[in-house]
């Protein structure tokens, strides 16, 4: 009986192993100092903390933006259309420096190490204007 699975030279598909997924990335290191290989590294843990942190980052944001002309006008005394400049300024730079992180992850720091700062950032530029609004 013929195996269902093989390839046109007759070799079994199924103990072909896949060479990317057994490959040691050189020059990497995991957290405990252990070779990093590709099929030990990423996954769901890294998906789930990406999606956390970017979930996080949303709802800081539009919570920022929907308050923003208020705080503007309010405590900091600035006119309307001088505060929907500054709005649009904010918003426009938050926007723009995604595509910073990624060349700062991709060409200096990793992925993982950069989104660990920018939220590090974030999270002090949140609570330094929540301190000030007081």
């Amino acid at each position: 009986m013929a195996n269902p699975v093989s390839s046109a030279a007759g070799a079994n598909l199924l103990d072909a192993e896949a060479p990317l997924l057994k490959d040691v990335v050189h020059g990497f290191v995991d957290f405990k100092g252990h070779p990093v290989t590709r099929s030990g590294s990423g996954c769901w843990k890294s998906a789930f903390f990406i999606i956390g942190v970017e979930v996080a980052e949303r709802s800081a944001y539009y919570g920022i933006l929907s308050n923003l002309i208020s705080y503007l006008t309010g405590p900091l005394g600035q006119s309307t259309a001088t505060a929907a400049a500054n709005v649009n300024v904010w918003t426009g730079t938050a926007m723009l420096l995604p595509l910073l992180g990624a060349f700062v992850a991709d060409s200096f720091l990793g992925r993982y190490l950069t989104i660990i700062i920018a939220t590090g950032l974030y999270i002090l530029a949140l609570g330094v204007m929540s301190i000030s609004a007081a």
